[in-house]
């Protein structure tokens, strides 16, 4: 086979992947997080460019023109601030220099973009891919240098990100890590440094190859730390295919049916008309939606409704012993998980168990939550996954831990802060289905750990009203009692 399709046809593979990495960090973005979006973009990025690079060698393979890829290939340097971005939004998510840096190279290199592809002060006509030769306009040279030093700068950006988290996130960011050096040292060599001295025989689109391993090691962190199911994605996608069929037929059925009637032309509009009213104003999509997402996921992952109508019930109950209840009910319920208890903070300081579900009931009446699994939760901030801590800690340090965890069945150990304290710890056993807890799974706990921390707080500052009413009503019922007591024994005199 020419050495031209041998280069052209694996990218197609390589784009299509970064294409469904995009798609599922958009499906799974539930936060609207900026990380998110900024990864999504560079791999919508970095996969246009490896489709440009794909068609400029099957076009050249084909004998026609592949000068136009050549010129389009100009996008992968729009990776830079996609990834600029995800450094500077993964430190904090509203960093003002994210949005400066990130746009400002946006807008730079999307000129430079436009300049490549309708003048010739970048790439030329004269540009031969076997062997590789390049006739560079003016600008080429100083571009392809500041690109590179651009991808220095992130680089070191990447290596001090790394340094800063730690960790189960510096696990989980490991491998994405490792990849985006691997694109952006090789990146920065075959596209950049390399082509300022004459490009030693590399053709600047080979560094879209670099991609693949940087997309491979994203999907296998995805697997490894269960971060979304691939399963709702295949939800969302054959909702969409079976929707469009539906649609397609109903309106030719439709369109059969009234032109002998109406006429071809008055038939398109009216059928066409009668088929969106259907699909857009009734509630039929949204019913297909539900079947598909019933039958793939069998009810699971329905967390907007799980977390809509918990929140609705969790600020409307004050009654202390019926909110714990119903937390513990419906995290149970909607992960289907094994076992789940509250440990609330006690006046002496310790976490003690004030209400579960599961294996968690049948421990000591009074069970006092370990301090090092305290300790635990309060150093790590957010959701502790008993998993993951399991691969971060050493042996020695896990092990006492482990059988803190393991008397009170604990997958999951989830803070509860109220106004920056920790008030409480909310403790998540096994699902029953004997399923990995994924981060969506995590996310929904996390939201509902939030809203329980002020509902608990509010309830019990309604218990504490209520009892100091009740002793009031007491105390005036005593005084009461005394003063008729008084005056009767006075009249009696």
């Amino acid at each position: 086979m020419d050495l031209l399709l041998l280069l052209g046809y694996p990218l197609v593979l390589v784009a299509g992947l970064e294409i469904l990495l995009a798609v599922l960090l958009l499906y799974q973005n539930q936060r609207q997080s900026r990380v998110n979006r900024a990864v999504a973009a560079f791999s919508f990025i970095s996969a246009a460019f490896s489709l440009s690079t794909s068609l400029m060698y099957l076009s050249a393979a084909a004998g026609l023109d592949h000068i136009l890829f050549a010129r389009f290939n100009w996008i992968g340097w729009l990776s830079i601030p996609a990834s600029l971005q995800f450094i500077f939004y993964l430190r904090d998510e509203n960093s003002s220099k994210g949005h400066f840096v990130g746009w400002a190279l946006y807008a730079f290199w999307t000129v430079v973009l436009g300049i490549a592809l309708l003048t010739d002060l970048i790439v030329t006509d004269h540009y031969r891919l076997i062997p590789f030769e390049n006739r560079p306009g003016p600008l080429e040279n100083p571009l392809r240098f500041l690109g590179g030093a651009l991808i220095v700068w992130l680089m070191v950006e990447i290596v001090k990100l790394r340094r800063e988290v730690s960790g189960v996130k510096r696990a989980q960011l490991n491998y994405f890590f490792h990849g985006t050096l691997i694109f952006a040292t090789m990146g920065s060599l075959t596209a950049g440094f390399l082509q300022v001295f004459g490009g030693f025989g590399f053709e600047p689109g080979l560094a879209s190859y670099f991609s693949f391993p940087w997309v491979v090691l994203t999907f296998y962190a995805i697997t490894r730390y269960r971060l979304f199911d691939i399963r709702i994605v295949i939800s969302k996608a054959l909702s969409v295919a079976l929707l469009f069929v539906l649609f397609a037929w109903a309106h030719v059925v439709l369109f059969q049916v009234l032109t002998p009637i109406l006429g071809s032309s008055l038939a398109v509009l009216v059928s066409l008309t009668l088929t969106v009213l259907v699909f857009f104003g009734t509630p039929f999509s949204s019913r297909v939606r539900e079947l598909v997402q019933r039958t793939i996921l069998q009810d699971k992952y329905l967390y907007q409704d799980v977390l809509k109508e918990s929140v609705k019930a969790i600020v409307t109950i004050l009654d202390f012993g019926e909110l714990l209840d119903y937390i513990v009910d419906t995290i149970r319920k909607s992960l289907q998980a094994e076992n789940v208890a509250l440990f609330l903070k006690t006046p002496e300081g310790t976490y003690a168990l004030r209400h579960g579900i599961g294996s968690a009931v049948l421990m000591r009446e009074e069970c006092i939550l370990d301090p090092g699994v305290i300790e635990l939760v309060q150093q790590a901030g957010q959701a502790v996954v008993r998993e993951e801590v399991e691969r971060i800690l050493p042996d020695d340090v896990f092990g006492t831990l482990n059988r803190s965890l393991r008397d009170i069945d604990a997958e999951l150990l989830l803070p509860l802060r109220y106004k920056g304290q920790l008030q409480g710890v909310l403790t998540v056993g096994k699902k029953g289905s004997g399923e990995h807890y994924l981060q969506s799974d995590i996310d929904l706990l996390d939201a509902l750990a939030g809203h329980a921390a002020v509902a608990i707080e509010n309830a019990r500052l309604y218990e504490e009203a209520k009892l100091a009413h009740e002793s009031l009503q007491q105390s005036e019922a005593r005084l009461s009692a005394m003063a008729e007591h008084s005056i009767g024994k006075y009249l009696s005199r």
